[in-house]
């Protein structure tokens, strides 16, 4: 029976397939076949418009780029600014804009053109073509292109071949002017500085003559060890923030400021997790954003949000602890709590200052710190677990309340028995 029905099916579908099959009579044949070859023609002449279209939007990109990676190459015209954050980066085109590069070598070839401002942070600066004003901060930087404007630079070694067409605003501590030889006509030249050079170094560097047209001007590096008044003002500025936000809290959230030492008590596993987890979240958040081009300017936001946890975070913690004391030592009263509040403060900051194992706990405490600010904010977390101390206060009075009562209920019914 199966096989019938099948059988069947396979007949429709083949005479629903002949009566969808095309004819061309003999007379329109010709005529057919100069349509097919003119429409050929325009199909192939529409592939080939559309691959010069894509070929230029590929080789163009108008607005700013962002890009992460291991190995970026920039090979095409970028009419915007160019974020990069990469190990190795080179630029063989034009940037229209300025270029702001985060990598371990940063290298920007002979076709390599920034038409504004180069902002570098790196290992290795390698400057073969041309830059409109230079800011880096490198290990090594080697100049043998062009920088029409200005340089300004802290690195260990800098190495000039090239041409600095105005000032050279220079920290470093070996600066070499070294000889350019063109493989063409085996020509030689030196790299020069059109205007002045402005160094500091921990000692005068011998600078040939003729390679700086304007003045040279050299600064001693001083190396400054911190004074006990700059201990005193550090000091000064961690004691006046945790005291701001706890007054801060105080005013507008003191629910917040009864839940910290619980929290910090009795769910340390989840407010270390959260510690941990909050930075990390919001880092990968930014770069999200950042390489979206429609919210790229809000990955701004997360940035900022970022450094205010992590500023926050160590104040929050040192309030939770000074809380935590409070209750074990029963201070209930304003002026007690903000006493221990500043010895508290002033503990924390001398630990964190011990050598190696200060920086480990400055890290603690702010994690610690991001967790209980993250605990008591997420509403999830907020309302189980512990009741807050409002809400010990209110089961209090409805237990005295139902006991007076009580007790109005025993002395009336003693009343009515005698």
């Amino acid at each position: 029976m199966l096989k019938n029905k099948l059988k069947v099916i396979a007949l429709i579908m083949l005479i629903v397939l002949c009566f969808m099959t095309p004819f061309v009579n003999a007379a329109e044949e010709n005529q057919t076949g100069n349509e097919a070859v003119t429409t050929s023609n325009e199909e192939q002449a529409n592939v080939e418009s559309t691959n010069q279209q894509a070929t230029t939007q590929n080789n163009f990109k108008d607005g700013d780029v962002y890009l992460t990676g291991d190995e970026i190459t920039i090979d095409y015209i970028i009419d915007g600014n160019l974020f990069v954050f990469a190990d190795t980066v080179n630029i063989n085109s034009q940037i229209g804009g300025d270029a702001f590069i985060i990598a371990k070598t940063v290298n920007i070839n002979e076709g390599g053109y920034v038409f504004s401002n180069l902002f570098t942070i790196a290992n290795d600066l390698n400057i073969n073509g041309v830059v409109y004003d230079l800011y880096a901060s490198c290990t090594n930087i080697n100049i043998s292109g062009y920088v029409y404007r200005d340089i300004k630079i802290a690195s260990d070694n800098l190495k000039l071949s090239g041409v600095i067409g105005r000032n050279a605003f220079v920290t470093s501590n070996n600066i070499s002017f070294e000889t350019n030889v063109n493989g063409e006509n085996n020509s030689t030249s030196q790299g020069t500085i059109a205007g002045d050079l402005n160094y500091t170094a921990k000692n005068e560097i011998s600078i040939p003559e003729g390679v700086v047209n304007g003045n040279i001007n050299y600064t001693e590096a001083k190396v400054s060890s911190p004074t006990i008044g700059d201990y005193l003002l550090a000091l000064g500025r961690f004691l006046v923030t945790v005291i701001v936000i706890w007054l801060l809290c105080l005013w507008l959230a003191p629910k917040f400021l009864n839940r910290t030492s619980e929290v910090l008590t009795k769910k340390l596993p989840s407010t270390i997790g959260l510690g941990i987890l909050t930075p990390i979240v919001i880092i990968a958040l930014s770069v999200i954003l950042m390489l979206i081009n429609i919210t790229s300017t809000v990955s701004i936001l997360g940035i900022v949000l970022l450094l205010l946890v992590c500023i926050l975070g160590s104040a929050i913690f040192t309030i939770s602890l000074a809380n935590l004391i409070a209750n074990k030592l029963k201070v209930e009263n304003k002026p007690g709590t903000l006493g221990i509040l500043i010895i508290t403060s002033a503990i924390i900051w001398l630990i964190c200052l011990i050598p190696f194992v200060g920086k480990i706990l400055s890290l603690i405490v702010a994690i610690l710190g991001v967790g209980v600010l993250v605990n008591n904010v997420l509403p999830s977390t907020r309302k189980k677990d512990f009741p807050t101390t409002d809400a010990k206060t209110e089961k209090t009075k409805k237990m005295e309340k139902t006991e007076k009562v009580k007790k109005a209920k025993k002395t009336s019914t003693k009343k009515e028995n005698k």
